[in-house]
Formats: structure tokens, C-alpha cells, sequence
């Protein structure tokens, strides 16, 4: 089985969720010494808090998870009540819970990913959008979403 370009994604996931990548701290790095009060804190009542955007993560890794699962009928949804939970449920869920996780989605990620061909990169996932569009879309909006992590726990413990 040819899987050199689903290897270099793979790559690519593992450096930006614990490895050392060129732009700074990997996702990991950046949730270290986050704990309940930074994880739910916003700098204005409609920003979205830390524990929101790692919610937000693990909801849309969901999608490639279950296609590489052999799901082919879950598609995330911008509109779903889980794209972006509310802080109250999120809260009784608890802060390591989402630790959790996160961490499991990634792991349960990268153990599928590595198993597929490079054949699947250029299967249609939806209308106009291959499964390459889709891994690299979570790898794109993964990073977007760790920048923001980033500087929500800097100018919260500024504070």
C-alpha cells in the first residue's frame, strides 16, 4: 500500500499537536498549565473561551474520524448545537474532560489516518471537496484555532 503522501499529513498532525513545529508551541504546549478558570475565561461575553475553540477542535476532527471509520453519512454541521457549545454544558462536561478528549480524538485520528492509502486523498468527500481537502482543512483550521488558544491564555493570565 502506497501511503507516502497520507504519511507526510500524518507528520504534519503529530508535529502540530506535540512536536516541535517552526512556528512556535505545539497545541499541546500551548493547553499546558491552562486550568478551569483560564479554560472558561472570555475577554468579552461574546468571545469564545479556550475550552469552547478545544470543544470546537475535537467536534470538527469528528468528522474525518468517522468517514476514516467507514461512516459515510456524518458531516458535521456549522449550524449544530455542537459546533460551538455553550460554555454550561461545556462547564459540566468539565475542563479535563475536554483534555480528554481532544487528546483521544488525535490519537483515534492519526491510528486511522496512517492506515489509509494515498488513493484516498483524491476520493470525493463532499461535492467539490476531495478527503485531501478535508484533511488539510482540519490541519488549517486546528493551527488557526491553537493561534487563538495561544493568545486567549496570554492576555488571560496577564490579568
Amino acid at each position: 500500500m502506497a501511503n507516502k503522501q497520507v504519511q507526510e499529513l500524518v507528520k504534519q498532525f503529530e508535529t502540530m499537536f506535540q512536536g516541535s513545529p517552526w512556528y512556535g508551541s505545539s497545541i499541546e504546549e500551548i493547553l499546558e498549565e491552562i486550568d478551569e478558570k483560564v479554560a472558561f475565561w472570555t475577554p468579552t461575553p461574546k468571545a469564545h473561551s479556550i475550552a469552547q475553540l478545544v470543544w470546537h477542535m475535537v467536534y470538527w476532527c469528528q468528522s474525518l474520524i468517522k468517514r476514516l471509520e467507514g461512516d459515510l453519512t456524518y458531516k458535521g454541521s456549522m449550524k449544530s448545537e455542537d459546533n460551538w457549545s455553550t460554555e454550561s454544558k461545556l462547564k459540566a462536561l468539565g475542563w479535563s474532560t475536554i483534555l480528554k478528549l481532544l487528546h483521544e480524538s488525535q490519537n483515534r485520528l492519526l491510528e486511522l489516518l496512517t492506515k489509509q492509502p494515498d488513493s484516498l486523498l483524491d476520493k470525493i468527500y463532499i461535492e467539490k471537496a476531495t478527503h485531501r481537502d478535508l484533511i488539510q482543512g482540519i490541519l488549517q483550521h486546528d493551527l488557526y484555532h491553537a493561534g487563538q488558544i495561544a493568545y486567549l491564555k496570554s492576555i488571560c493570565t496577564l490579568k
